[in-house]
């Protein structure tokens, strides 16, 4: 096994960008390091882990390996484990035959069909049932599966790319994670560094993130002020390069002229942070909320602390005393407005 340090959107181009144009930007010895992994093993069937925190760029290195790789011509699925519940994401990736269960009017195919031949991303597979995952080991063991309420057997030849912003090892130990599903998943291992670990890829992702939002909204942005890089240099990027990418665009949108000021920067960066301070207390169980903080946002924020303290999303529907369902609509709804 190698390792280095380092919900269905669309198709895969017939002929692979350069990695720069997929999004695989930086100069940085993590980055050139990630460029010729992915140049490696892209050419394999292998399946592959990706591991680093939460918008270290996960999903872009899983399109850019699916571009670059055999499969490229099929479809790379994408789907995120923790928007659904054990029974739906089932449903999602196996899908099931008409009369499964009540409301199953028609024979609906799965996540697994769809990406026959192609790469299905599973995103935040720490996120899985126990049971969800015992049923994904056994397709994977096996090449085929059976539609929920199916007798028939479906063969199906992907590759699967898992992503997971945990320590899965720790989870494997808590018996949140199945030891056999980890192995047969991390056949090859890439691990993609934090954003504040490579500071000298700053600037030329700042680049593309402005260059992306002319693009996108006809501006005619010409960069940041050398103040506001200084800014952006010393900031630690929680978020890694997600968050990076919503304060270029928050910045730009507040910026009078061609060259976004330090200023707007600074603003950005605050709304950024305040989105990302622990909104509990000392007591793990008590939630500060500001008087004048409106219903919607108090919710946003009960749901956030919950979640993020709970071993799985039917654990965090069980304490905040709804259904699963209905926190999965709920978390889908504060995902969109840019929320949890």
């Amino acid at each position: 096994m190698r390792t280095k340090r380092l919900g269905l959107r669309d198709g895969a181009r017939a002929t692979a960008p350069d990695l720069a144009g997929a999004g695989v930007i930086g100069t940085s010895e993590a980055m050139r390091e990630l460029r010729a992994t992915i140049e490696r093993v892209a050419h394999f069937r292998a399946n592959t882990l990706l591991l680093g925190e939460s918008g270290a760029g996960k999903e872009l290195v899983a399109r850019a390996l699916h571009a670059r790789g055999p499969r490229r011509r099929r479809l790379f699925v994408p789907v995120n484990c923790a928007t659904l519940g054990s029974e739906l994401l089932e449903n999602e990736l196996f899908g099931h035959e008409r009369g499964a269960f009540a409301g199953a009017v028609e024979t609906k195919k799965g996540l697994f069909e769809l990406a026959d031949g192609g790469t299905l991303f599973l995103d935040q597979i720490d996120e899985m049932e126990p049971s969800t995952q015992a049923k994904l080991l056994r397709a994977l063991e096996r090449s085929e599966f059976r539609r929920v309420g199916g007798t028939t057997k479906l063969r199906v030849d992907l590759s699967i790319i898992a992503a997971s912003n945990r320590d899965l090892p720790a989870a494997i130990a808590a018996g949140r994670f199945r030891a056999d599903l980890y192995y047969r998943l991390k056949v090859v291992t890439i691990a993609l560094a934090p954003l504040r670990d490579r500071r000298e890829d700053i600037p030329a992702l700042v680049e593309a993130f402005v260059a992306d939002f002319n693009r996108r909204h006809g501006a005619a942005i010409k960069g940041v002020a050398p103040a506001a890089m200084t800014v952006m240099m010393a900031h630690s990027w929680p978020g890694n390069v997600r968050e990076l990418k919503n304060v270029i665009e928050s910045a730009s949108v507040m910026s009078d002229g061609v060259i976004v000021p330090a200023d707007a920067v600074a603003r950005a960066l605050r709304s950024s942070a305040q989105a990302q301070l622990p909104i509990m207390g000392g007591d793990a169980n008590e939630l500060r909320i500001q008087l004048g903080t409106s219903l919607q946002e108090v919710e946003r924020m009960l749901i956030g602390a919950v979640v993020a303290r709970s071993r799985s999303r039917a654990e965090a529907a069980r304490r905040l005393g709804i259904g699963e369902r209905t926190l999965y609509t709920k978390l889908r709804a504060l995902r969109a407005a840019g929320g949890v």
